[in-house]
């Protein structure tokens, strides 16, 4: 199901007309409660703690209608990475709610429990792939290997490129609301009702903060591209904590002169957020491995590695052809080597200079051999 073209709901819906199973899925956040719609499977309904204002219900109408304005690939990832905002829940003209689309049931698993027991699938979160492969099989998870935590990081590089170039400003990206498949590389990303456009409020997750923003300052898409980029990091690699440590053991392992490492280490270290770098820059890094780019202008843990960076699924530039060298004809021999060595002469000799003692020996022993006929004979 495609969670934002296959929506069978008008953009906005009356509260009275939403019919609920009354099966409570969650809550927290701006939420005080998720529960499934009755006459309608794989949809849910959020509601809000306490209605959206004015200028919160039409940015959120500007959600609901954005995929309008995509092109039909940028539509297809978001109808298989998000839970798109379809359809706003009103009560009396006040914005009480949202209908989204429920994550795919590839996104929940079953998790080990004590005395060999085993839960009910539950969502398989950021928060369990920021691990070491121990814990992974501790829960029952199989560990990802390399190159799936980079087919993971791509797909979720995939879908910040789609935001940022419509200007939405996510801010929320975090150990719980990004999603991964166990059995693929596909990613999904819940609460995506509450993104900006532009701009958004400042929300607060612990150890997904900008540095360089004092609290409560408003968000814009450079936030999400430290963010994005924070994400990223700790997903190649399965740590937490202060990016630039495991920054420096992702760069022990990454191949010499790669572009992606100093890129992760701009965005972490850039005081002026303008300068990081964007989520397109950091998958072009990721998919065609080289030596770092100027910045664009236009739109496994510690247990991890040695890593083999993405290749382009469109193939890769064919190698220069080799340099054709042109035939020379070959150099005269040269002349013999005198009997005892002499040093090199400072210039080169012309044939006449060479042939000059020999010619005055032969005109020597002539004279003498006339001497000796005449005076014998």
């Amino acid at each position: 199901m495609r969670t934002w073209s296959d929506s069978p709901f008008s953009t906005q819906v009356e509260v009275s007309s939403v019919k609920l199973t009354g099966e409570h899925l969650g809550e927290g956040g701006q939420s005080r409660s998720v529960e499934r719609i009755a006459d309608r499977p794989h949809w849910v309904a959020k509601f809000y703690k306490s209605p959206l204002g004015p200028q919160e219900s039409a940015v959120l109408d500007r959600m609901v209608r954005l995929p309008h304005s995509m092109t039909a690939r940028e539509r297809e990832k978001l109808d298989h990475s998000t839970a798109w905002p379809v359809s706003r829940i009103t009560d009396s003209g006040r914005t009480v709610g949202v209908i989204m689309a429920e994550a795919p049931s590839g996104f929940y698993v079953p998790f080990n429990l004590r005395g060999g027991r085993r839960s009910e699938p539950k969502e398989l979160q950021l928060d369990h792939l920021v691990n070491d492969s121990g814990y992974l099989s501790g829960i029952g998870v199989h560990p990802p290997s390399r190159q799936r935590r980079q087919e993971i990081t791509c797909g979720f590089l995939e879908l910040g490129v789609v935001l940022e170039r419509h200007d939405v400003v996510y801010g929320d990206w975090s150990y719980r609301n990004a999603l991964w498949d166990h059995d693929g590389a596909s990613v999904f990303m819940l609460d995506m009702d509450s993104c900006g456009i532009g701009t958004r409020p400042w929300i607060s997750s612990h150890e997904w903060t900008d540095p360089v923003l004092p609290e409560g300052s408003t968000l814009t898409v450079t936030t999400d591209r430290y963010l994005m980029a924070l994400l990223s990091l700790r997903c190649l690699t399965g740590v937490r904590g202060e990016p630039l440590d495991s920054l420096g053991a992702l760069e022990e392992d990454w191949p010499t002169g790669d572009g992606l490492p100093r890129l992760l280490r701009r965005a972490f270290t850039a005081t002026d957020p303008s300068q990081r770098p964007r989520a397109a820059e950091l998958l072009d890094a990721l998919r065609n491995p080289g030596a770092a780019r100027p910045p664009a202008n236009v739109p496994q843990g510690s247990n991890v590695t040695g890593f083999r960076p993405v290749r382009s699924r469109t193939g890769t530039k064919p190698p220069p052809a080799p340099v054709q060298v042109k035939p020379q004809p070959p150099a005269p021999a040269p002349a013999p080597a005198p009997t005892k060595p002499q040093p090199p002469a400072p210039g080169r000799k012309s044939s006449g200079r060479r042939l000059l003692p020999l010619m005055l020996l032969v005109l020597c022993a002539a004279l003498l051999v006339g001497f000796l006929s005449a005076r014998y004979f």
